[in-house]
């Protein structure tokens, strides 16, 4: 296999996975509901309850997805800004599977921004009733 000539500072990235979670009503219709397990992982959070995630779909495009988190007793984080659109343009349903990765330089072990990948499910219906766990696609 021939090598390719990539420039000495391409970065080389690792893909760290900070949440996936399979899409509820609520999370298509307006805010994405974060899982609360993930508040360590996302970066700029800690201390903070508003930071604006530089997110990056399958195609190359970037979308500026705002993670906060309310300020009572049970910090349940939500993404708004772009989600909503994003959602919207890719056609989202429930039941569609996201992941959230963060994707960071090896070499400087800095952020680079973060990936959105969907899985969208694919809704069988045989005679007028739903198939469950049918296979997904990637989108």
């Amino acid at each position: 296999m021939e090598s390719e000539n990539w420039p000495e500072n391409w970065p080389i990235q690792v893909d760290q996975l900070i949440f996936q979670k399979s899409l509820k009503k609520k999370d298509v219709a307006s805010r994405f509901s974060v899982p609360s397990k993930c508040l360590k992982k996302l970066s700029g959070l800690q201390g903070r309850y508003v930071v604006d995630l530089r997110v990056r779909d399958k195609r190359g495009t970037f979308w500026k997805f705002r993670c906060f988190i309310r300020k009572t007793s049970h910090p349940k984080p939500v993404l708004s800004g772009d989600w909503h659109r994003f959602a919207v343009n890719k056609g989202l349903n429930i039941g569609d599977e996201v992941k959230l990765l963060e994707e960071i330089d090896q070499a400087t072990r800095t952020l680079l921004h973060y990936r959105v990948e969907v899985k969208k499910a694919i809704n069988l219906r045989l005679f007028g009733v739903s198939i469950e766990h049918a296979p997904s696609i990637a989108l």
